[in-house]
């Protein structure tokens, strides 16, 4: 591009055609999208074509003359804004336009990036697929993996990106040259544009940034990188190249191209490396956030979940989640009872930190009733009964009646009048009312180590057999009663 002094006469504005161009400004920032807006005179023939024909699809393309005079490609842009005024018969437009990366910037959205092992490069390249040919330079991130759980949460992709790069402590940069979105992932490296020559300057310094950033905890900062210096120039730079001013190294922050009474003026702020850092951002809409999903995966005390607002996931690249238990101490008591596969549980977020998301239980989803089995003809045990609400259809309608199952058929419940313990055909019941009753369509076993004592006002025991035995006596009551002893008394 041109070390020379421009003029209007340098300037191509395409698809719009001017015969006089009167200002244009540009405005370029790490972290913001690069700005357009000029003015000038149009032919009365194209005073209407020009806003009629302008829609969210409109590109605008700045080309500035170089060394030989032959115009290139500065700036590419979406127009936002289009606007015609007559005035005693000279039509005047004036437009604003953004950098293509603005497209990143539409659209909220919500999903996660649950594999660990993914790269930053990695998540930057799954985000720009939905782009066409978006590209970005990555002058960070050298590979580095996520090694932890990752959501993009009520975000635009260019406030998702960001808040990825802040996490290097840095930011990104609009390229404008280029028809397509396109940017660096942190300050670009090896841009160096030699000595910059200017006759006047103004510096200052950013005392109460330092103070916010060391705060933060930015690595390797000191006041003196917040030392900004302002300088006008000839020569066209872009942000993120290098120049050599004052005999240091510094850094193009921000830059600022305006054209007033026919001439070009570059404004930059340089800043020495480390003042460009960012602090990490977080976001904190997640702050209390709970994302229901499905459990893929159960492992000791964590789960593997696929959450509803992500279109799939890979059940062997799935991050771990703790699961909340109801009660767990430090010497290892309390409960363990996690949940089962495809379950629905939800992912609870208690700061503004994604990776301290937690799995916890989840709410009942109520089935349509057109989708409900119907319901098994079968006898069931009489702890299915009454008062206390026990095994039947909804366990949840009485807030009273404490229920827990599991998929097996397994069930107790806890009744303010009883407690059932219920599996299959067998059950026992604790009634306040009725007392204790068991029921088995199988064998039941007592046994125990030392002594069963059986106490009752009376005693009851019902059977087509019975047979009482010990040190090789019995006794069996059957259709007879037959004894067996080494020594019988009767009275």
């Amino acid at each position: 591009m041109s070390n020379r002094t421009l003029t209007y006469g340098d300037i191509k504005v395409s698809p719009y055609e001017f015969t006089h161009l009167q200002t244009m400004k540009v405005v370029k920032k790490m972290n913001e999208h690069a700005r357009l807006t000029l003015t000038g005179i149009i032919s009365e023939e194209r005073k209407d074509s020009y806003v009629n024909q302008t829609n969210a699809q409109t590109l605008i393309s700045v080309a500035l003359a170089d060394e030989s005079g032959k115009p290139k490609t500065w700036f590419q842009g979406i127009v936002l804004r289009v606007h015609v005024k007559a005035v005693r018969g000279i039509y005047y437009l004036s437009l604003e336009a953004i950098s293509h990366t603005y497209l990143l910037d539409v659209k909220t959205r919500k999903r996660s990036f649950q594999n660990p092992a993914m790269t930053y490069a990695g998540l930057v390249k799954t985000v720009l697929s939905g782009y066409g040919k978006a590209d970005f330079i990555d002058s960070v991130t050298n590979g580095k993996a996520l090694n932890t759980f990752v959501m993009q949460y009520e975000e635009t992709d260019w406030q998702f990106l960001k808040r990825m790069a802040s996490r290097f402590y840095t930011g990104l940069i609009p390229t404008t040259a280029f028809d397509i979105p396109k940017f660096y992932f942190g300050l670009p490296k090896g841009q160096d544009k030699g000595k910059l020559t200017v006759s006047h300057y103004t510096v200052h310094k950013r005392v109460g940034d330092y103070q916010s950033d060391a705060e933060n905890k930015v690595p390797g900062i000191d006041d003196q990188d917040y030392t900004v210096y302002e300088v006008q120039s000839e020569r066209v730079l872009e942000v993120g190249n290098e120049v050599n001013f004052k005999s240091r190294p510094l850094v193009v922050g921000e830059a600022v191209t305006e054209m007033k009474e026919g001439i070009v003026t570059h404004t930059y702020k340089l800043y020495p490396r480390l003042g460009l850092a960012r602090k990490k951002q977080y976001n904190h809409a997640i702050i209390g956030a709970s994302i229901q999903g499905r459990v893929l995966q159960v492992q000791k005390d964590n789960v593997r979940a696929k959450l509803d607002m992500d279109d799939q996931q890979d059940q062997s690249t799935a991050y771990w989640f703790p699961y909340s238990t109801i009660y767990a101490s430090e010497d290892q008591t309390g409960w363990y009872v996690m949940p089962e596969l495809n379950d629905q549980i939800r992912i609870y977020f208690p700061s503004k930190k994604e990776e301290d998301g937690i799995a916890i239980s989840s709410v009942l989803k109520e089935i349509p009733d057109d989708d409900k089995p119907a319901p098994k003809q079968k006898s069931s045990p009489k702890s299915n009964a009454g008062g206390g609400g026990g095994g039947g259809g909804d366990r949840m309608k009485d807030p009273a009646v404490k229920t827990f199952r599991t998929k097996y058929g397994k069930e107790i419940v806890l009744a303010p009048d009883k407690i059932v313990i219920t599996t299959g055909d067998m059950s026992i019941t604790i009634s306040d009312t009725s007392g204790i009753d068991i029921q088995s369509s199988q064998n039941v076993n007592i046994t125990a180590g030392k002594d069963i004592k059986l106490s009752a006002a009376s005693l009851h025991i019902s059977a087509d057999k019975v047979e009482l035995s010990g040190k090789g006596n019995t006794i069996k009551l059957e259709e007879k009663i037959e004894m067996k002893g080494s020594e019988i008394k009767m009275n």
